[in-house]
């Protein structure tokens, strides 16, 4: 019997961790154009919006800092980045906890990404998928890094 209550006092925490809600301050949609033709080049735009009083990182990396936010167009698929993400120009702030300045985003920040639909895409509709890492925190905490993954359908014609 004691070795049940033993076992249940070690299970609870975890346990009310799993129950507790999981803070999901940043919300990522993606908007591509409806249609392209193989080779074209097109400027799809990942949109963040960050809650109220949360903030998450440039594209910046800063060697010892907070986990910059990164951007990928995974392969395989019909499109290939081709050049640099396109962000707007970030907050600057000092930030105790890394004891250095920061590049930051509040509200919601737009990353416009220059991609090529490959040029022996064949006609018709193909997922575009474009993935996030990123780190969100607030004044109190930061939130363990976290990548999700966005799509949407482009038809190329």
């Amino acid at each position: 019997m004691r070795t049940l209550l033993t076992l249940l006092a070690c299970a609870a925490p975890i346990l009310a961790q799993e129950e507790a809600p999981k803070l999901n301050p940043v919300n990522w949609a993606l908007s591509a154009p409806a249609a392209a033709r193989p080779g074209e080049r097109i400027q799809p735009r990942l949109t963040a919006t960050i809650e109220e009083g949360w903030h998450l990182y440039s594209l910046k990396p800063l060697e010892g800092g907070p986990i910059a936010t990164k951007i990928a167009v995974p392969a395989p698929q019909q499109f290939k980045l081709v050049g640099q993400v396109d962000a707007p120009v970030p907050l600057t702030a000092h930030e105790e906890s890394f004891g250095m300045s920061v590049e930051f985003y509040l509200g919601e920040v737009e990353f416009t990404l220059p991609l090529e639909v490959n040029r022996d895409a064949k006609p018709g509709p193909h997922k575009l998928t474009v993935t996030a890492r990123y780190q969100a925190c607030d004044n109190k905490q930061c939130l363990p890094p976290k990548t999700v993954t966005v799509e949407s359908s482009v038809t190329v014609k």
